[in-house]
């Protein structure tokens, strides 16, 4: 199995080597090959003129980790929602299996967007990682300086919390097909 990873700094490995990237340590400890489309920065809307890309490349299903730059950003969050929805539609057209992260940020005004991300999940009918930082939230240990980018310990945690997420959502035919974690 193939996994674009389509994202943002959190997903490109912000400031650790390549190989410490969450979607490098998934490729790791399991048996499915990643795609690194992390790009540090990114809004939904820049994730939209990069869409052709992770099309064109060969995957059997992608994980969308994207919105939190528009959230800190202010872009408004209908915006996102809409971004992020064109996004996964033109996936599920593509006959792609679509993982949605989404992130939690305690007392900064993330409730509505983690609302966002659920009713995105039902709207398409697909899976949703609620926090891209589920188990490293809210403990510096597993960050960089700045508190928002993990460091190499804290991928770990998301790349092994990730594994465990695919391995319960993965559709069976992908699973037996190629022999997932």
């Amino acid at each position: 199995m193939i996994l674009a990873c389509f994202g943002n700094s959190i997903t490109e490995g912000y400031m650790v080597p390549r190989d410490k990237s969450w979607p490098a340590i998934l490729e790791q400890i399991s048996e499915i090959k990643t795609l690194n489309f992390g790009i540090s920065g990114d809004t939904t809307f820049d994730a939209l003129g990069r869409l052709e890309t992770v099309l064109n490349a060969q995957h059997d299903a992608v994980f969308v980790e994207l919105g939190i730059n528009d959230f800190f950003m202010g872009i408004p969050m209908e915006s996102t929602k809409k971004n992020l929805g064109r996004i996964c539609q033109t996936f599920l057209d593509r006959q792609k299996e679509v993982f949605l992260a989404g992130f939690s940020f305690k007392g900064q005004g993330s409730k509505n967007w983690e609302v966002m991300y659920r009713e995105l999940s039902a709207d398409f009918a697909i899976n949703l990682y609620p926090n891209i930082f589920k188990g490293i939230s809210g403990n510096s240990r597993f960050f960089l300086p700045d508190g928002l980018h993990p460091n190499s310990e804290g991928y770990n945690i998301i790349a092994q919390n990730i594994a465990d997420f695919l391995q319960e959502n993965l559709p069976h035919s992908l699973v037996a097909a190629h022999h997932i974690i």
